[in-house]
């Protein structure tokens, strides 16, 4: 979906403006999309809720395969906030010394970003405008959402918690067809063989939750396909 992401800087997008978008129809067109660790429990009602492989692993919400194979399909879906705050969004830059740093970015694509849209992007003194400045801040607190629930991937990881899985649907008697690859879920086995005080630890910080929605999440898959 995103065309063209870029640096939010001040002197080259001085001038510019944006429009408010269909954020369904934007849904449309992402199918992994990043989830803040309050949104967890909320997307698990409509699609799987799972971990990503990357190196810094966090839950997604597996929410499409095409533009027409989608939970957007449905009405009243839930959409994430990272979605929500398009075309605004934070872009994570590996800095030479291995650290990530979260930027705040936009996808200048001409069909919502340009000097002909309706909506100040910067303020004729060069601040951010009333309304992206909105966007930004919602970033900022899905940003902070997000370290959180890579935290208890980390922590998931660290405890030997979670194992690989690919998406693979039967399509005839001797094919099948991988769909999503490379993934991770919380190995249920294991889980309930947890010593109980990381249990009572992480049901304290309110994480057993969280991992409870992603658990249970994973029967939606055909949701995904069947939408």
């Amino acid at each position: 979906m995103f065309k063209n992401i870029e640096i939010l800087d001040k002197e080259k997008f001085k001038g510019y403006k944006f429009d408010e978008v269909d954020v369904t129809d934007i849904a449309k067109n992402i199918g992994l999309v990043p989830l803040g660790f309050s949104e967890v429990w909320n997307a698990a009602h409509d699609c799987p809720v799972i971990i990503s492989s990357l190196e810094r692993g966090e839950f997604l919400a597996f929410t499409g395969i095409t533009n027409e194979i989608n939970i957007y399909k449905k009405e009243n879906a839930y959409i994430p906030a990272f979605i929500r705050t398009y075309p605004f969004l934070s872009a994570d830059i590996k800095g030479e010394n291995g650290n990530y740093n979260s930027l705040i970015s936009i996808d200048n694509n001409s069909k919502y970003v340009s000097k002909k849209k309706k909506i100040d992007i910067f303020t004729k003194d060069n601040e951010l405008s009333k309304e992206a400045n909105s966007k930004v801040e919602f970033i900022r607190e899905v940003n902070r959402q997000r370290e959180i629930s890579r935290k208890i991937v980390e922590e998931l990881k660290e405890n030997d918690l979670l194992v690989k899985k690919d998406f693979k649907v039967k399509i005839s008697e001797t094919e099948e067809k991988i769909f999503l690859e490379e993934f991770y879920v919380v190995n249920i086995e294991k889980l309930i063989k947890l010593d109980d005080s990381i249990v009572a630890s992480w049901a304290k910080k309110g994480w057993m939750g969280i991992i409870d929605s992603h658990v249970k999440s994973l029967s939606n898959f055909q949701k995904v396909i069947q939408a």
